[in-house]
């Protein structure tokens, strides 16, 4: 890893400009222009339900266990300290300025302080990001705890001693649960990621790489088991990892083209809908019914295998699309229109341009040493890994801008990279070219002058 520079003064200004920007943007959305609690709708009246009854002794039953029970105990503490959700927003805002921190740390420590620059003044006012801190939602704490799983992780590999690094890693793996507790998504990334770095330590014969792998997995059981206990529990006694909702999400995904699922188990008389905002998108309107729980993982799974068996070549395409739904999808959910313009619309144009193909182009140039596994090649693997973790998760179950947000700040820093790359290369043929130009000029110059002395 690259030593980070000091800051030039022009280089503090840009730092501080885009801190400040970038805090006050977030400010201003999420307690003026976008607060949480007079935009609630949808899925997010079931995480302020459960985080008001999550400390009044409401009992729980299986109908809690389509969530993990992060947001919960998150937005539950929150409004039990402050019924007025005025310290959720302080709170959101400052995980959204942890995310920039995040951001600005991994990429200075991955490649320099240019990069990291770079990536701050991209990220202050990212609009994805924020629009999530003015939600009722798991995305903004998840997207803090994941980026700052990456960055523990990064501290456990460079460290010099191994109870440091052993000490880091299970640092990196608690917070790698904490963001599981609030969405399960982080289970693949990390273990893509896992198996990327076991590859490239077996190659290099790293030192403790497999104690320091153990100690991550034994950061996320401290919390992945109780909440898995927990989830059993409530299951009546079906295992459940943390949260039920895993066969349903790989149901939307693999039962053809359908707007909208009805789930209905008339014994406990729970109802429960849902769709998936790609569906929508791509203008689908038919809904299914279906007799049991949306938690019932075992009749969810006999639905997919039945249509995977009766369609495998449109279930295969299905999963194909879920993948590229991540980056396709037009908008993200929930909307954001402000101005009667959707904002969400508009930086998806600007991620697709400004992002996603500065990002695909580093991971281009670098393709060879990354398959190689070159020494130099972990930095891309660390930003990658995660979002191919992402995109294995979306193949199996499926897809939207959504789920793919929260690992935007990976992909900034790698379209950072390129830019400052970019910036390198014209300057360097700015400055050679003069001299290039000089050194003809003396060429012809002397050349003229052998002549006449000739003559």
């Amino acid at each position: 890893m690259p030593e980070a520079t000091p800051l030039t003064p022009l280089q503090l200004r840009i730092v501080w400009t885009s801190w400040i920007v970038g805090a006050l943007a977030r400010l201003l959305y999420v307690d003026v222009v976008h607060p949480a609690t007079r935009f609630m709708f949808s899925d997010m009246y079931g995480y302020v339900d459960r985080a008001r009854h999550f400390f009044d002794g409401h009992p729980k039953t299986i109908a809690d266990t389509i969530y993990p029970p992060g947001a919960s105990i998150f937005f539950g503490l929150l409004y039990k300290l402050d019924p007025a959700w005025n310290l959720s927003t302080v709170v959101q805002w400052l995980l959204s300025l942890g995310t920039m921190g995040l951001v600005w740390s991994l990429a200075r420590r991955l490649y320099g302080t240019n990069v990291a620059i770079v990536a701050l003044a991209m990220v202050a006012l990212y609009f994805p990001l924020i629009h999530y801190a003015g939600l009722f939602l798991a995305e903004n704490p998840f997207t803090f705890f994941m980026l700052l799983t990456l960055r523990l992780f990064v501290h456990a590999i460079e460290a010099e001693q191994r109870r440091r690094a052993l000490a880091w890693a299970v640092l990196a793996g608690l917070c790698a649960g904490i963001a599981a507790s609030f969405k399960t998504t982080i289970l693949g990334p990390l273990a893509v990621t896992g198996l990327l770095y076991a590859g490239f330590s077996i190659k290099h014969r790293r030192p403790y790489w497999v104690s320091l792998s153990a100690a991550v997995l034994l950061g996320v059981a401290t919390l992945v088991v109780p909440m898995s206990l927990h989830c059993t529990r409530l299951t009546e006694g079906k295992f459940c990892l943390a949260a039920t909702n895993g066969p349903m999400n790989i149901l939307q995904g693999h039962y053809g083209n359908k707007f909208m699922f009805h789930w209905h188990d008339s014994a406990r008389n729970y109802y429960f809908n849902f769709g998936s905002p790609t569906a929508s998108l791509r203008g689908y309107t038919e809904s299914v019914d279906l007799p049991f729980g949306a938690y019932d993982a075992a009749a969810n799974m006999k639905l997919v295998r039945a249509y995977i068996a009766e369609h495998p070549g449109a279930a295969l395409l299905q999963s194909c699309t879920n993948m590229l739904d991540l980056f396709s999808g037009s908008t993200i959910w929930p909307q954001a229109t402000l101005f009667r313009k959707d904002f969400g619309a508009v930086y998806q144009w600007l991620f697709w341009c400004f992002i996603l193909l500065p990002a695909a182009v580093r991971i281009g140039l670098r393709w060879r040493p990354m398959m190689q596994l070159a020494a130099d090649s972990l930095r891309e693997w660390l930003l990658l890994g995660p979002v191919l973790g992402l995109m294995a998760l979306a193949f199996i179950a499926e897809g939207e801008v959504r789920y793919r947000v929260p690992f935007d700040g990976l992909l900034i820093i790698l379209a950072a990279q390129s830019y400052v790359a970019l910036a390198q290369r014209l300057r360097r043929r700015c400055t050679t070219a003069p001299a290039h130009s000089a050194a003809r000029l003396y060429s012809s110059a002397s050349s003229a002058g052998n002549g006449a002395y000739d003559q």
